[in-house]
């Protein structure tokens, strides 16, 4: 991604079901990038996410995507998504890897044009922790809904033992 990055905010849960970071998306920027640092769980689990408009978290069936799964371990795979409720796949964790605690996986999001009222694309990437191998995650996605979005939440099936994320205004 070119040019430069501004903090703009973060956040960051122990023990949640889900993190919500609000007021960070505005017209300053076309192009956010989020990224997580930390994802803790008691049992497995993958972190999803979805966007925050000024009524809440935007959670209609109209999230777009596709994600390639690259195992260390195993066969690629890929799956689709059409009229979801969320982003998947954006970081697994796997407590029973053995990697200890303050170690989960690392993602990153870019988000484009988030506060402008069209659709939102967005992209991923990120490396999880498994007991068997390292999955890696790429993804694209579309919210189809013309709306100006304002944040982000995440949340996953388990509850979140640690999450940290931060989002940053990408400069052109």
């Amino acid at each position: 991604m070119a040019g430069s990055l501004e903090f703009i905010k973060s956040g960051s849960g122990t023990s949640v079901s889900d993190l919500s970071i609000t007021d960070c998306f505005s017209a300053k920027y076309n192009v956010y990038k989020v990224v997580i640092n930390n994802i803790e769980f008691g049992a497995s689990a993958d972190m999803k996410y979805r966007l925050i408009n000024a009524s809440g978290v935007v959670s209609s069936a109209n999230y777009d995507s596709a994600v390639l799964l690259q195992r260390s371990y195993g066969s690629f795979s890929d799956n689709r998504t059409e009229n979801g409720t969320e982003f998947r796949s954006i970081g697994f964790y796997d407590p029973a890897s053995g990697i200890g605690t303050g170690k989960g996986g690392a993602t990153v999001i870019y988000i484009y044009n988030p506060f402008g009222s069209v659709y939102t694309f967005v992209t991923w990437q990120n490396a999880g922790l498994s007991s068997i191998g390292t999955p890696v995650r790429r993804g694209i996605g579309m919210l189809t809904v013309s709306e100006s979005h304002t944040g982000i939440n995440f949340n996953a099936s388990e509850t979140i033992l640690g999450v940290n994320a931060s989002v940053y205004g990408v400069k052109s």
